[in-house]
């Protein structure tokens, strides 16, 4: 039988991987395989963090070091419920721990300051990511998508991110007019449910 995968572990796993690399891409093919390792723990996430919001996807904060050099959230999907198209400014990893999710995956092209619009976001890729099934973002050219959850039953990802994802600055994406808006998107638990 083997061990279960902690979160302390991740945090001296993690922090040996930032030490050695500043690349974006090469620090998420090095953290990929811990978050695997993560996303087989049964008991990541307790059951009163399991259920979604009514009206929203639910964002929980479980971990971060006390450096805030990185973080580990989880996101509660309810049927239905979509993130809007958005941005992350920073390298991060995401993994199905339960259920299916649809990611679309954008590309936002600059046609210079006189033209209008300036930008359009591009639709570039979706796939249907299912329970084990990792996906990654950095920027620039890898960090524009979209989540949405059109099933019949709940999903959960777990994210790990460069930073503390609920303190960082970013944007959500209009499609149609290539439009963007600042946004900070906060957890929905005021501390990490691990420490």
């Amino acid at each position: 039988m083997s061990e279960t995968y902690e979160l302390k572990q991740l945090e001296t796993d993690v922090l040996s991987i930032l030490a050695q690399h500043s690349d974006y891409r090469t620090i998420i093919d090095h953290v990929k395989p811990y978050l695997q390792k993560l996303l087989l723990n049964d008991h990541l996430i307790p059951g009163e963090y399991q259920a979604p919001l009514p009206t929203k996807y639910a964002q929980y904060l479980l971990y971060k070091p006390a450096n805030e050099a990185f973080s580990v959230i989880a996101f509660i999907w309810g049927a239905g419920q979509v993130a809007p198209v958005h941005d992350h400014l920073v390298w991060g990893l995401v993994g199905l721990y339960r259920g299916a999710v649809v990611e679309k995956r954008y590309r936002r092209e600059d046609h210079g300051e006189a033209a209008e619009p300036r930008y359009t976001i591009r639709e570039v890729s979706e796939v249907t990511a299912k329970q084990g099934d990792i996906s990654f973002v950095y920027p620039p050219d890898y960090d524009i998508h979209g989540v949405a959850n059109p099933f019949n039953e709940v999903a959960i990802t777990v994210h790990i991110y460069g930073t503390d994802i609920g303190k960082q600055p970013r944007h959500i994406h209009d499609v149609a007019t290539g439009d963007s808006r600042d946004v900070v998107t906060k957890h929905d638990n005021a501390s990490p449910i691990y420490s």
